[in-house]
């Protein structure tokens, strides 16, 4: 009896075990951190390229070159690690779940005692323990499925789905690179693109700052300000390489 991941969707202990057809959850909240994680990669990386690019004096046929070959270079780099990553991660978790299940097997007294153990961390009523756990453990699936939500800390709706990771990392570095690369797409003269780049950053900047304070809660202005001074390294540091390189002469 085992829990079989799709992903950000899996298969629950108890229905596999019973035959059912398994119910498949998408966790939203992991889609947003990869859409945070590869929207501020793809802006803070891009803006700090194109920067440098600019006051080192490149050609703008360069500065595009360059800013379009990091564009994709980071789609696929971002991607690939978020689905390696995500993979990885459900494995180590399918991994711990065959080991409870074996110790279940092989040792249910010591097993049947940290049911008592953790139905008194979570505060259950001494009268009722003995009572919940006897529920508990006469079931294998049921007691399976305690465990890994007790004892592992895994919840189904918390498994990943390695390919949606991967496809909203590479769609937000894409729409997090957007800002800095555009101008230098229209016909406009160098140092205007240049300006341009960096004002529409600094907007995206603190707009995605502002959306991730509004979905998580969180202050909407030191949301944005954190983004927004990110970004404004960013461009500070590969605006002084630049710099520096063009003063040299690179």
């Amino acid at each position: 009896m085992s829990t079989t991941s799709q992903g950000n969707r899996i298969k629950s202990p108890q229905s596999e075990s019973n035959g059912e057809t398994p119910k498949y959850h998408w966790n939203l909240q992991v889609l947003l951190r990869e859409a945070i994680f590869g929207v501020n990669d793809g802006l803070v990386a891009t803006i700090g390229l194109v920067s440098g690019e600019a006051l080192s004096h490149q050609s703008h046929g360069s500065i595009v070159i360059a800013g379009l070959s990091s564009v994709g270079a980071a789609m696929v780099s971002m991607s690939v690690g978020s689905y390696l990553a995500t993979v990885s991660q459900n494995d180590w978790v399918h991994q711990q779940i065959k080991e409870q299940q074996a110790d279940i097997q092989n040792h249910p007294h010591q097993e049947a005692q940290e049911v008592t153990e953790l139905l008194e961390d979570i505060g259950i009523p001494d009268r009722s323990i003995a009572q919940i756990r006897k529920d508990i453990i006469s079931s294998r699936p049921r007691w399976l499925k305690f465990m890994v939500r007790e004892a592992l800390g895994v919840h189904p709706n918390h498994q990943e789905t390695p390919l949606a990771n991967a496809v909203t990392m590479a769609i937000a570095v894409m729409v997090g690179s957007s800002p800095p690369i555009l101008p230098f797409l229209l016909p406009l003269p160098t140092l205007t693109a240049r300006d341009l780049a960096w004002a529409l950053s600094l907007l995206a900047a603190l707009t995605v700052g502002a959306i991730k304070g509004r979905l998580t809660g969180s202050s909407l202005v030191l949301s944005s300000l954190q983004f927004g001074i990110l970004a404004s390294l960013s461009a500070a540091v590969g605006a002084g390489i630049g710099w520096a390189l063009g003063l040299l002469g690179a």
